[in-house]
């Protein structure tokens, strides 16, 4: 465990940290004291304690123990004064909605005084709660200790294991529902999808004009090559441009004219339709399309809906086998 003193001095809270090693030491030694005093109430414990020391043993017995809890009330006065003490402190500086909330927020610290039964043993709870503020302020860090990192692991392992339990509990009855329900895919369709239709459409027609700026410009040199390859192809096996082609004197001119001329028109078509699609005159039939071929694919299918269970229901099972892997196990197996 480390101690920071620098952090302790500075800290505007260094009164009341004071304090709270004050009450770290007050309750250790009252529950070693209570541990002790429970343990002398053991046959054993006494026997072997007047072995040791017959007159240490009568003179607890007969002073000390029978009035155990006049002692122990000398603690408690202590213990709700300061609890008193930081409820007044609370309510000046608002730290709560109300000024009632403190009790119920310390509920161990007001139930730990009550010096009966097993409500003692609920000043444990106070040791924690300071070590955890001491912490907190980094006035002590004790996440090194060997207690700390098994407490932290084992915690961590139980957490995991119990939220997957829940989370496959909850998958399994929504696999239920989707098996035996109402059609899904209806459902998603009409309270999903349609209802962001909008949405859905401004974003297809967004990516399409981002296909025309950034995509296809770039490549429009190798678009050109391409055309004038398939069109010297097509014209090359062509029977009738093969006869123009025997032509003498302008048959070869002529032939690269129409090769030249057929490429251009057809790459200028397509080029100008594709940089059209990006154009504000475009958008709207490019939106118009777009909403015809959603409404197309949602219309609603007894097949959709069984495809659509069928989907949800093997995402599910991905999600659950997900779930089932014990992640604390794989850290462990980690250097």
């Amino acid at each position: 465990m480390k101690f920071n003193k620098d952090k302790l001095r500075s800290s505007r809270e260094t009164p009341f940290l004071v304090i709270d090693f004050m009450m770290l030491g007050l309750v250790f030694i009252n529950l070693a004291w209570l541990l002790f005093d429970t343990l002398f109430t053991s046959k054993l414990v006494r026997q072997a304690l007047e072995w040791l020391s017959p007159t240490f043993t009568e003179f607890y017995a007969s002073e000390i123990h029978v009035n155990f809890i006049l002692y122990d009330l000398a603690f408690v006065a202590v213990f709700l004064t300061e609890f008193v003490i930081r409820w007044g402190f609370a309510i000046r500086n608002q730290t709560y909605h109300r000024w009632f909330f403190y009790p119920f927020v310390h509920w161990y610290d007001l139930l730990g005084c009550i010096p009966v039964g097993s409500f003692r043993w609920l000043r444990l709870l106070r040791i924690i709660s300071i070590v955890y503020r001491l912490q907190k302020y980094q006035i002590i860090d004790i996440s090194n200790l060997y207690l700390v990192r098994f407490v932290r692991k084992y915690m961590n392992v139980l957490v995991e294991e119990l939220s997957d339990r829940v989370v496959i509990h909850v998958i399994d009855g929504i696999q239920d529902e989707i098996s035996v329900g109402t059609p899904v895919m209806e459902k998603i369709v009409q309270q999903v999808i349609l209802p962001n239709k909008p949405l859905v459409i401004e974003w297809i027609a967004s990516r399409i004009n981002d296909l025309a700026d950034n995509v296809y410009q770039p490549r429009r040199p190798d678009l050109k090559l391409y055309i004038d390859g398939v069109i010297a192809s097509s014209i090359a096996q062509d029977q009738k441009v093969a006869a123009l082609e025997k032509l003498p004197v302008i048959g070869q001119a002529v032939t690269e004219i129409i090769e030249t001329t057929v490429s251009d028109i057809v790459f200028n078509v397509l080029d100008r339709v594709v940089m059209d699609i990006g154009a504000e005159e475009t958008d709207i039939w490019v939106r118009d399309i777009t909403d015809q071929v959603i409404a197309r694919l949602l219309q609603p299918s007894a097949q959709l809906n069984a495809a659509g269970r069928d989907v949800l229901i093997d995402i599910l099972d991905v999600v659950k086998d997900e779930v089932r892997i014990q992640r604390w196990k794989l850290k462990e197996v980690t250097p």
